[in-house]
């Protein structure tokens, strides 16, 4: 059976398969790890425009392991799930500490590798090294789940364990076709057999798995993988603040392990959920707000005297993949620079923006404030 689906994929792919991708084709780890890490969780639009723009300013693994942190996120800003940066920089360097600046060949050794889960790890092995490793993403794990007709619940350790066995029986004889088969895998998820409206739904393409997939035969296409309802995104809301003194800004970096982790931001008040039933009487002079803030305890009052003028800005919102976040923004002009300052506070040049890392609504309002 695996060698009977591995083949009619390959040739699928030479009619159907996605080409001209700006990431297909390479044998080279390194370009082949970036683009993974990249395309998880982030749309293939989006990568279609960043995966080059990050490929010509850090062009190999050296290349980033001397790069600063600082740098990698800026060029990250947009994409998302910032850990993914601040993993490739560390696993950059432990390659170049550990293995001479040479990518581990086999997908076990790979997956030791900060931020290198098994799929990636599979994926980097079969197109570098034409390993016979499987990969299991989620477009895999739709496939194999319809063509086998596995009903469980796709989060659990024994569904997850059935499915890798399904994907490692499946791989092509041939290690020469490992990488247009992985290839094809998913380029079969994400085209063809696709979470809703799959091809076989319709009578315009023949699927090549539709004369042997349980999921079809059953009539439960739409039912496999099963779905999870999605509880209700909570909103918060908090208050940012961007002051400014002349040609500077007072930007706060994040905690690594906070949300928008090592990112350069606005000062903020701590995030509070919205709850309608609740109304409580919130502040609403910039004095009693930035005491809220990392700033509390190091600003005097001669500081908060040096404040020449505040502006309350439109509410900005922003949706995260559980949350939703409503933010209010505060522009002050100061008449001096604020000094004594914490280590993680910093006066940027609105000219050097661009060097640092943001998070995305950050990076647009400020934009948007200094035309």
């Amino acid at each position: 059976m695996g060698f009977h689906f591995s083949q009619a994929l390959i040739r699928w792919s030479k009619h159907y398969g996605r080409q001209g991708l700006p990431w297909q084709g390479h044998q080279d780890p390194y370009a082949v790890w970036i683009s993974e890490i990249m395309l998880q969780q982030t749309q293939v639009s989006t990568v279609m425009q960043r995966y080059p723009q990050f490929m010509r300013q850090f062009p190999t693994v050296k290349a980033l392991a001397s790069a600063d942190l600082d740098a990698v996120m800026a060029l990250w800003s947009g994409l998302g799930y910032y850990s993914r940066a601040r993993n490739l920089h560390r696993c950059s360097q432990e390659i170049m500490a550990k293995y001479a600046g040479q990518f581990p060949r086999t997908a076990k050794e790979l997956e030791q590798l900060p931020g290198i889960g098994r799929s990636t790890a599979g994926a980097i092995a079969a197109f570098a090294f034409e390993e016979r490793a499987p990969i299991l993403d989620a477009n895999v794990k739709r496939v194999i789940s319809r063509f086998f007709g596995v009903t469980g619940d796709q989060q659990s350790h024994e569904t997850v364990q059935l499915l890798w066995e399904h994907a490692t029986a499946l791989l092509p004889k041939s290690k020469s076709q490992m990488p247009i088969y992985t290839q094809a895998l998913m380029d079969f998820g994400a085209t063809w057999c696709t979470p809703k409206a799959a091809k076989c739904q319709s009578q315009d393409q023949m699927c090549p798995m539709k004369s042997e997939c349980k999921a079809h035969e059953l009539g439960q296409v739409d039912l496999i993988p099963a779905k999870k309802k999605k509880k209700e995104s909570p909103t918060f809301t908090t208050n940012i603040f961007l002051i400014r003194y002349q040609d500077e800004i007072l930007l706060e970096r994040r905690a690594p392990k906070a949300i928008w982790g090592g990112l350069y931001s606005l000062i903020e008040t701590p995030w509070e959920p919205i709850e309608p039933k609740i109304n409580r009487s919130k502040p609403s002079d910039v004095t009693s707000l930035l005491n809220q803030t990392v700033l509390s305890k190091l600003l005097s009052k001669s500081d908060l005297g040096s404040i020449a003028s505040v502006e309350k800005g439109h509410v900005i919102e922003h949706v995260f993949s559980h949350r939703r976040l409503r933010m209010q923004p505060w522009i002050i002009h100061l008449k001096r620079k604020w000094s004594h300052l914490s280590a993680t506070l910093d006066w940027i040049c609105t000219r050097r923006l661009k060097e640092y890392g943001l998070p995305q609504p950050i990076r647009v309002f400020l934009e948007s404030s200094s035309r």
